[in-house]
């Protein structure tokens, strides 16, 4: 059962490795692009230059839409999901301190009267 165990967690850390490493080339790939076309923006004066600006704009929405969309259908937990797993362990740490402190309280004995 180690063998098994040790074995898949070896799988996922390559696997969990791969993807990391293709999310920042691809992450890298579209901030090169984005970045040639805001040279180019720069470089350009009136109308075109505001034209430019506006579609390297709507690019760059449209790739980190897609890269998310990407990434969380591979499983990678996003900002949001990591926060709320954050706030639910904040949350069960208190219960757990909570019920901690209870614990360590003295319990009261009955006490019985003799007739």
């Amino acid at each position: 059962m180690g063998k098994k165990s040790k074995s898949f967690e070896e799988s996922e850390e390559k696997l969990t490795k791969a993807v990391r490493e293709s999310a920042q080339e691809i992450w890298k790939a579209g901030l090169g692009a984005f970045t040639d076309l805001q040279k180019r923006a720069r470089a350009m004066e009136g109308d075109r230059a505001g034209h430019v600006r506006e579609t390297v704009d709507t690019l760059e929405k449209v790739f980190e839409e897609r890269v998310t969309r990407a990434l969380h259908s591979i499983g990678v937990p996003m900002r949001q999901d990591i926060n709320a797993l954050i706030d639910r362990v904040e949350e069960l740490s208190r219960q757990v301190q909570e019920l901690q402190a209870g614990a360590k309280k003295p319990v009261k004995k009955a006490t019985t009267k003799k007739a």
